[in-house]
């Protein structure tokens, strides 16, 4: 078991890495920022540059970011498109029996662990099947020399495309530093000429006073004391100094380059240990399935048998207030056929991104313009997400949430265990709703189910955990239902929110509710 799990946080993570940030999908013709050396899907960035305009930044450090500043990253495609050919050549050598097994058993282990499994099947066969059992496996054997050959073949390209990668990024260091020290020595060589001008024109002015001074007898006895004599132009002495602000500028700018580098590349990856093989595994599996990533899952019927029905709803209306600000209306009053369940909710500063910000009362999140430096902490998300810091595992909770104000944004529940970089949604742990390219989702198990063209301005979510029930409702001058799922709570979950990471300034509140 402790194989299969670093195995699998081992393609986790280089599933995260092979990952654009804007679109969470795989990288899709990549492009590298050449001045901090992010990358991101050419498609994305180019949307993100025209919508940003002249203010564009990078995505995830926020630094300057201009479209002639991208360059296609070749090694990095070609990375995506080797683990995604490795990840489909071990899909087809599983096969449908272990596919359907997955299915009926619904471990995650078995879903992640690159051909350690933690079971064992065992077959009866009969003796006149024996020779055909005997084919079979001498077949299995061929086909795992064959991975094997396929296996090797791959590696060899990977280590190409980095060796190109780490290539192309020593000749950038060396270009940056050649370019640096040009500029330094550009600085030193205009002050020096400042200097040698400066001393030119004292030199000059030194020697005619002397000469003055030789003359001065015989200018006195031929001109009057009141006499004037010009000794020149008047020189200007200023203080020559190097451009400190440009000089500043270059350090801070080398220094953070150099806190980047120190960032081991293989630091998030786990130490893999030796494989574990059983003589008596019935699904052979070969090397060339040590990297396996999660195998997509129906999704669970969005009916429930809870006792708060759609029909039930309908009519029921809240109160609202107009303002001719969006930004600054109130959020409306809760109605009281949920106010029995209203619960306190906040946001958790332990998990909140470094993205992201929070308010003193810790209900209301933004999109930070500069990247926060929080107390380190490992729930903390690599992500644009926060938790709220209660967490429900009996009873029913009902909570609001004032959505207006963020142009991209996902309202649900998770578990403490999801993932640092898990979207809302991608996993068994998660469930939600979300608002994105203008358009509603829900989301469970990185299955999608359309929902409406229409923003929700208010969301409401009440967690009915007796019923197994997760409903969404939109709030304007009536209650409705958005979406409902099938959550059977087995570890407690805690209330889940994602913010669209570039949307600076945008921001979700968490409404205050008074329960009857």
């Amino acid at each position: 078991m402790a194989t299969a799990a670093e195995a699998v946080d081992l393609a986790k993570n280089l599933q995260d890495e092979l990952t654009c940030c804007l679109c969470l999908d795989f990288f899709n013709k990549p492009v590298l920022i050449i001045k901090c050396s992010h990358s991101f899907c050419k498609e994305c960035i180019s949307e993100h540059c025209k919508k940003m305009g002249p203010k564009a930044f990078c995505p995830r450090c926020r630094g300057e970011l201009r479209q002639n500043n991208l360059v296609d990253h070749r090694s990095l495609a070609n990375i995506v498109e080797t683990y995604q050919q490795m990840k489909k050549n071990h899909q087809e050598l599983l096969g449908p029996s272990w596919r359907e097994h997955q299915g009926a058993s619904g471990s995650q282990d078995l879903k992640l662990s690159a051909g350690v499994f933690p079971y064992q099947l065992k077959e009866v066969v009969k003796i006149s099947e024996v020779c055909k059992q005997i084919e079979a496996a001498f077949e299995a054997i061929d086909k795992c020399t064959k991975d094997s050959a396929e296996m090797k073949d791959s590696v060899s390209r990977i280590k190409s495309s980095i060796r190109e990668g780490f290539s192309f990024m020593k000749k950038y260091i060396n270009d940056q530093e050649e370019k640096v020290l040009n500029v330094i020595d550009e600085e030193c060589a205009a002050a020096q000429q400042s200097i040698d001008l400066m001393n030119e024109q004292l030199t000059a002015r030194i020697d005619r006073l002397l000469e003055l001074q030789s003359n001065s007898e015989e200018v006195i006895k031929n001109t009057s004391s009141e006499q004037e004599v010009s000794i020149g132009e008047p020189i200007r002495v200023t203080e020559v100094v190097l451009g400190v602000q440009k000089i500043s500028g270059i350090i801070y700018a080398v220094e953070e380059f150099r806190r980047q580098l120190d960032r081991a590349v293989l630091e998030k990856c786990p130490r893999q240990q030796p494989r574990e093989f059983s003589p008596g595994t019935s699904n052979m599996t070969c090397a060339s399935n040590d990297i396996q990533t999660n195998v997509a899952e129906d999704e669970i019927a969005s009916t429930s048998n809870s006792s708060l029905h759609q029909d039930s709803l309908q009519g029921t209306s809240c109160s609202s207030s107009a303002t001719s600000s969006a930004r600054d209306s109130p959020t409306p009053a809760i109605s009281s056929q949920f106010s029995q369940w209203a619960s306190y909710v906040t946001f958790d500063p332990k998990t909140i991104s470094n993205m992201l910000q929070l308010t003193a009362d810790k209900r209301k999140v933004s999109v930070s313009p500069w990247e926060s430096d929080y107390e380190y902490c490992p729930k903390r998300f690599r992500i644009s997400q926060v938790l709220g810091s209660q967490s429900f595992s009996e009873g029913c909770h009902y909570w609001e949430v004032s959505t207006r104000n963020s142009t991209g944004w996902a309202v649900g529940v998770a578990s403490e265990d999801i993932g640092k970089s898990d979207k809302l949604g991608r996993s068994e742990i998660s469930w939600c709703i979300e608002w994105s390219r203008k358009w509603l989702s829900a989301w469970h198990r990185n299955q999608e189910t359309p929902i409406s063209k229409e923003k929700p301005l208010q969301v409401g979510v009440l967690l009915d955990i007796p019923s197994n029930c997760l409903s969404f409702y939109s709030l304007t001058d009536k209650v409705t239902l958005l979406h409902q799922f099938e959550i059977h709570v087995v570890n407690p979950v805690y209330p889940a929110f994602w913010i669209y990471g570039t949307d600076i300034g945008g921001f979700l509140t968490i409404n205050d509710i008074k329960r009857n």
